[in-house]
């Protein structure tokens, strides 16, 4: 099988993050990856614009020492995913690569590879490897890298689900962002699965950027089993605007050498774009009803015997304008 590899490494600890966040981060999100083009192969560079919608074999390289004259590598397979866009900045002369997350996978790479198409050579090139079938789940990728990261709790972030549906990811900047869309006064459940695997006294802090959502469990989560699955309910306010971006961020702590406080490791922190949203059914609603008690104040009014009752067109229009205007006094003002 010849696909493309994207390796990072522990040559610093913003690469293992990386890693971090591809195994937290749900099916379907977006990873950003950037390289200096030096490690990029040549044959990816010359039509970078034509990489999209391949796919792409994610890699931890553990061993990269920067300061060490020799350096014994190991590769370890992650997950697979798609590419959705790809950049190179005049300015910085880095090449962006956007990826869309698939499955988890246990792949390993032929010997038969140039070494020049290998890191620390090359981080993201084609090479030859070979699929297993077997250790290819997210349980076995956390134990084939876990002795390489910090002490801290792992965790996979299955997905948002409201009701019996998943919520579904949305795609912005010609696919090099991602959101979920949630509407304020529903609830909704994050689906995770969690992994302590050296019983560490670490936690996560849940939180989110706007203060408008209720995660409604013990924060800062932890917990002491080498592998859970939680879930965890959280609810929209209501809010006071037509639409409000937040971030869900899930930051790693651990405790401090001869503390009790904890310490949190930001450079590992993955976030969750949301667009919070009023509701369209809730403004309808609201001006069904509303309307309900137009008409039962104007049928109620006594009238004399003189006046005369509106023309149909009239009491149609005049009805639609009420409900019309209240509906859109709910829905962009918020106004009950």
């Amino acid at each position: 099988m010849n696909t493309i590899c994207a390796f990072s490494s522990d040559s610093r600890e913003l690469y293992k993050a990386d890693i971090y966040r591809v195994l937290a981060l749900p099916k379907n999100h977006i990873v950003h990856f950037r390289y200096k083009t030096k490690y990029v192969d040549d044959n990816l560079l010359q039509k970078p614009k034509k990489l999209k919608k391949q796919k792409v074999a994610i890699f931890f390289t553990h061993g990269n020492d920067l300061d060490a004259s020799e350096n014994t590598l190991q590769h370890f397979s992650v997950r697979w995913a798609t590419i959705t866009n790809t950049e190179i900045s005049a300015d910085t002369d880095v090449f962006h690569v956007y990826m869309k997350l698939g499955e988890f996978c246990n792949v390993e790479i032929d010997s038969g590879n140039s070494v020049e198409k290998k890191p620390p050579t090359k981080f993201f090139s084609r090479l030859n490897c070979t699929e297993k079938n077997e250790e290819s789940n997210w349980n076995s990728r956390i134990l084939a890298i876990k002795d390489f990261f910090p002490p801290i709790i792992f965790f996979h972030l299955k997905g948002i689900r409201n009701g019996w549906r998943d919520k579904v990811i949305h795609y912005q900047n010609s696919k090099k962002a991602c959101s979920y869309n949630l509407i304020h006064g529903d609830r909704y459940i994050i689906k995770l699965a969690v992994s302590n695997p050296n019983a560490s006294d670490t936690k996560i802090e849940i939180s989110d950027s706007s203060e408008e959502i209720t995660i409604n469990c013990i924060n800062p989560f932890e917990s002491s089993i080498q592998f859970d699955d939680h879930d965890i309910p959280i609810s929209v306010k209501t809010l006071q605007v037509f639409k409000q971006a937040s971030l869900l961020e899930f930051k790693p702590t651990i405790k401090k050498d001869g503390s009790d406080e904890y310490e949190v490791l930001g450079e590992y922190s993955t976030n969750i774009e949301l667009n919070l949203k009023l509701s369209f059914k809730r403004p309808l609603i609201f001006g069904l009803f509303s309307t309900m008690a137009f008409w039962a104040l104007l049928l109620a009014k006594p009238m004399s015997s003189s006046a005369t009752w509106p023309s149909d067109c009239t009491l149609i229009i005049s009805t639609f304008l009420f409900y019309f205007s209240s509906s859109s006094l709910f829905f962009w003002f918020n106004k009950k």
